[in-house]
């Protein structure tokens, strides 16, 4: 009898999950047996197509909002959707590191900081001001009475108040103690100001490094200075998504019609304003201004200048697309500067569907080809230059000659000697398919890569050794007090050195803990002698010399302040960036066309 219940709870079973299955419908299908694409992933968390989307329109709708007369370009489309990307990420981050360090903050908290921290835009609100100044009491009063501002406030304190309270515990870890106030307020004021004698090694220009010291350096600091690893190196062939002529010649019909409408004596700086995508010209009537030969692209420059006043051109070709252009007037006929004043109709032509399918299978066919030929070969049947990435580290975020591709990269770091990829998007908006070179765990910078950067080297070193001799025969031939006067005489440099602190970059060499060391060490009225310092030679005359008066920094509570939000501050900003460059980030945006 049991097995037989047994028995019909299986057909039971099997019979609900059927209907269940049937009753989702074409929702329940899709969404159980195959999952919706994710943009990406941050820790583990998704980011879906549907929150990115939302992202994106939220990002356009803050910026028309603050930018009104401002249309969304190309460019500028890209940057607000790299933008709404990036935040998705922080805000992701941030609410895990918040979970991560138990932040909780409690409805009494929220109603505290509403009451006490309004938003400084808000402050600015003339409704809540009085006599030009913000007024604590009408706030208020608008919390009390106004309950869709009370539930706004709410909303926007619960957003930030957890991540203030993360901010805050990160600083008070930080472990900013008074010996690290005091250590940071001599290093702000141990100051000195007076003059550098640079003994320039850059005077010295005879210097020649032959190929044989150059290769012979290469070997010897091969395993420390020139062994990286592991990376990856592939040739790739990369597909443009330029208009056909097709797609030209289309968009020529609506050209030739608006440069008809003009003729017939339509606004050319109507027509500029309603159809024109040269943003930049567009708002202002299609306007150029005043421009001489030289300054546009061959094709518009020829067609400008052979108008004569008030006359439009034909549609003019480009690579930005059509232009239909209008001479304003002929501000100068001199043969050697001529110049006009012009405006112009700029129509865009974007590869149209049929193109862009037509430019796809090319490239599955090139990447079908490339699983059998050479990448040389292939390249040929398709008049492309072949691009070599050279080594790419597998810890790196950028690829040469194609920018930043998460996807790419990671195939690159999992690829062997031989494997062809799926196709990317570059951040060009250009199809790559490639093809790996090797993938090994170290290798060697190729000397011909590194050739021209030793040699600037060991040219840099020898000029500085020369420079030390040199600096040494004037210091046998001049006293002390001289050093100033006969420097400039002598061929090297003098050199103001204003307010000079530890951590500043000093004249010729940079940033020195030698020439801190010295320059510090002098009292006012004195030199030093000459100093060897691996970047160069010199001497230090200090003019004035302002040093840390420590009883003010132990009376002054402000100052301690002051300095222990500052090196709390940079704590935070070290935390953060550490944070962010490790954590588990996957930007599929390429990989799905989104780029």
């Amino acid at each position: 009898m049991l097995d037989s219940l047994r028995k019909r709870q299986k057909v039971i079973i099997y019979f609900v999950v059927v209907i269940f299955i049937l009753g989702m419908g074409a929702i329940g299908i899709v969404e159980i047996f195959t999952p919706k694409p994710y943009v990406g992933k941050v820790e583990g968390t998704k980011i879906t197509l549907d929150m990115y989307q939302s992202k994106i329109q939220d990002m356009y709708a803050r910026f028309s909002e603050a930018n009104p007369n401002q249309p969304i370009d190309e460019n500028l489309r890209r940057n607000l959707e790299n933008s709404a990307w990036q935040e998705l990420v922080d805000d992701i981050l941030w609410e895990k590191q918040i979970k991560k360090h138990r932040i909780k903050v409690t409805d009494s908290e929220i109603l505290t900081e509403m009451q006490n921290n309004p938003p400084q835009e808000l402050m600015q609100n003339e409704s809540l001001q009085v006599n030009g100044r913000f007024d604590p009491a009408l706030y208020l009063t608008a919390l009390k009475n106004n309950p869709d501002f009370f539930l706004i406030m709410e909303d926007y304190v619960k957003s930030y108040l957890p991540r203030k309270r993360l901010q805050e515990k990160i600083k008070a870890e930080a472990g900013i103690t008074v010996d690290s106030l005091r250590a940071a307020y001599i290093k702000d004021n141990d100051l000195m100001t007076g003059k550098m004698l640079f003994f320039d090694y850059n005077n010295i220009t005879d210097v020649e490094i032959s190929d044989e010291e150059i290769r012979a350096y290469y070997e010897k600091n091969k395993e420390d200075k020139y062994k990286k690893g592991p990376a990856t190196r592939v040739k790739y062939l990369a597909f443009e998504r330029k208009p056909s002529d097709a797609d030209y010649e289309a968009v020529r019909i609506t050209a030739n019609q608006l440069r008809d409408r003009a003729l017939a004596g339509e606004s050319f700086a109507d027509l500029a304003r309603d159809y024109s995508d040269d943003p930049g010209s567009a708002q202002n009537g299609g306007s150029l201004g005043v421009f001489g030969k030289g300054q546009m692209v061959p094709p518009f420059e020829e067609a400008a200048f052979a108008l004569e006043e008030c006359e439009i051109s034909e549609p003019v070709r480009t690579n930005f697309g059509w232009h239909i252009i209008l001479c304003e007037r002929i501000v100068s006929r001199d043969p050697e500067k001529p110049q006009i004043e012009a405006s112009h109709i700029l129509l865009n032509v974007e590869p149209s569907n049929a193109t862009i399918r037509a430019i796809e299978d090319k490239v599955e066919t090139a990447r079908d080809m490339l699983r059998r030929q050479d990448i040389e070969e292939v390249a040929k049947n398709f008049d492309l230059e072949v691009q070599d990435t050279d080594w790419v580290a597998h810890d790196t975020v950028y690829i040469p000659g194609i920018g930043q591709n998460p996807q790419m990269l990671n195939w690159m770091k999992k690829a062997k000697a031989g494997d062809v990829s799926d196709v990317f998007t570059d951040q060009q908006q250009r199809f790559i398919v490639a093809k790996v070179v090797d993938n090994v765990k170290s290798y060697y910078e190729d000397f011909e890569k590194v050739r021209l950067r030793i040699k600037y080297e060991l040219e840099r070193d020898e000029k500085i050794a020369r420079a030390r001799v040199k600096a040494d025969e004037f210091g046998k031939k001049y006293s002390p007090e001289e050093y100033f006067e006969k420097a400039e005489a002598e061929g090297w440099k003098v050199f103001d050195v204003t307010n000079y602190k530890r951590g500043n970059s000093a004249p010729g060499i940079g940033v020195s803990d030698i020439f801190a060391d010295h320059a510090l060490a002098l009292e006012e009225g004195e030199m030093s002698e000459i100093i060897h310092d691996p970047k160069g030679s010199y001497v230090i005359l200090v003019t004035e010399r302002r040093k840390p008066d420590m009883e003010a920094f132990e009376n002054d509570k402000q100052i301690q302040e002051d300095l222990r939000n500052r090196l709390e501050t940079q704590a935070w900003n070290r935390w953060y960036q550490n944070m962010r460059a490790n954590a588990k980030i996957i930007d599929r945006r390429a990989e799905l066309g989104l780029l």
